[in-house]
């Protein structure tokens, strides 16, 4: 069994008293003590081994001992490994990790249970945050995370394709239409069919590419088209699936129709896939997380350093440009002996200067919406391209405005599990659409009854 799908086989609404034993026998041997050989205070932290949890390990948090004597130790956790941790931490109040690194969809599921410090106090200056990145790090009226990193859904498009002469010679040929950077759903379709199986550079392109792996890709994928068609994949109040209204509908169709003009093999597609083609050249367009530009200008690895521009999704049928969005918190767990010392640092890695530090090195984009003017980034140009290195802000701070998280309730990995296993059967043709929905409809309403 992989390892995701051993992480939700737990994730069941109440998995948090199964392992309690475990967390017991883990509280004797986990690492950490609260000072260290010196007598300092030592702080046991967990981040995702991604950039920003990287430039925490080794630029921010010895600059914290520097300034406060403070040291954190930070290990670096894959995903599913983390909520895994902290389920199994949290069972047993086990006091051994102070600060984790939250993906902000847990923060229903461990606020719920009461396991996080409340943050409200600690953070003076919220008006500075980005008004949504705030509102998913909150449950019950309680801000449970410190926003560090946000990356709503983009539409990729690249900028050299667009700007061929020939290209779009043969564009306007082909379907009597400028080529344009595409506003609708339908003028994206259009331009995908159009793109692929084209030749640019010496490259064969797919028309788009997309994570669409089982597990999790496919939803948050599925997600964006879901949200720009209208869709709601919940009543109210979160005690129905309705992923069956027209709107569900539309959406899942346009998803899997467009599904056709993806790459061979895109039924496994990750995150690291649809940046591999983008660095590539093969593909012409992407919905992709839009920090992930930086990779694309990294020359060591990308032929296609300075081309990719970004966009919002395209419209649907009603006129709503929605992205789903993806953003990693930092919490402090209740079971902490060090809660206010950990909260100190939860704060100062987010402070302006930091939030910047951050963004600068690749850490994600911004929380705090004067680092969006800040010139230590709009200033940054590619070494040896005249490209800005972070083009892409204008755009993030756009799609803020009207991404949509996922549905925020406690059992949203368990609703997760459930949809990606139907939207799979949909995109490899096992299954229509509409009875691939009802079969979710059915999974997620036991699940809710349970």
């Amino acid at each position: 069994m992989k390892a995701s799908q051993k992480r939700r086989a737990k994730l069941r609404i109440g998995a948090l008293g199964v392992i309690t034993a475990a967390a017991v026998a883990l509280s004797g041997c986990a690492a950490g003590a609260p000072q260290n050989d010196s007598g300092k205070k030592t702080l046991n932290a967990i981040f995702l081994p991604a950039d920003w949890g990287k430039v925490v390990q080794e630029k921010l948090a010895p600059e914290y001992e520097k300034e406060t004597g403070v040291k954190v130790n930070v290990e670096l956790v894959g995903r599913d490994a983390i909520h895994e941790k902290m389920a199994t931490l949290f069972a047993g109040q086990d006091s051994s990790y102070d600060i984790f690194n939250v993906d902000y969809n847990w923060i229903p599921e461990f606020g719920k249970g009461g396991h996080l410090v409340p943050l409200d106090n600690a953070l003076q200056d919220k008006e500075d945050f980005l008004p949504l990145s705030l509102k998913v790090a909150t449950w019950d009226n309680k801000l449970l995370g410190i926003p560090q990193t946000v990356h709503p859904a983009t539409l990729w498009y690249n900028g050299a394709l667009y700007g061929d002469q020939t290209m779009k010679d043969q564009y306007q040929a082909e379907t009597g239409n400028a080529l344009a950077v595409p506003k609708t759903m339908d003028e994206w379709l259009t331009q995908v069919k159009f793109f692929n199986g084209k030749t640019f550079k010496g490259q064969k392109l797919s028309g788009w590419a997309a994570q669409a792996a089982k597990g999790f890709g496919n939803v948050h994928t599925w997600l964006s088209f879901a949200y720009s068609f209208g869709c709601k994949p919940f009543n109210a109040d979160f005690t129905e699936s309705t992923l069956t209204t027209p709107e569900c509908i539309g959406a899942t169709e346009r998803w899997s129709e467009m599904m056709k003009y993806m790459p061979a093999g895109a039924n496994d597609f990750t995150y690291d896939s649809v940046t591999t083609a983008a660095q590539q050249g093969s593909i012409a367009t992407a919905i992709q997380w839009s920090w992930g530009q930086f990779a694309t200008d990294n020359s060591s690895a990308s032929k296609t350093v300075g081309d990719w521009q970004m966009t919002t999704i395209p419209t649907g049928p009603t006129g709503l440009s929605s992205a789903h969005l993806a953003e990693w918190v930092i919490s402090v767990s209740k079971y902490s002996k060090n809660t206010e010392e950990a909260t100190k640092f939860a704060v100062w890695l987010e402070s302006k200067k930091n939030d910047v530090l951050q963004a600068a090195n690749g850490g994600g984009d911004p929380v705090r919406v004067s680092s969006y003017s800040d010139p230590t980034l709009t200033e940054q140009k590619l070494e040896g391209n005249a490209a800005a290195r972070f083009r892409r802000l204008p755009v993030t701070l756009e799609a803020m405005k009207t991404a949509q998280p996922r549905p925020f309730f406690p059992g949203e990995e368990t609703w997760e599990t459930a949809l990606s296993t139907e939207l799979s059967a949909i995109s490899l043709g096992q299954r229509g659409v509409q009875d691939g929905l009802s079969r979710a409809n059915e999974a997620i309403d036991k699940n809710l009854s349970q």
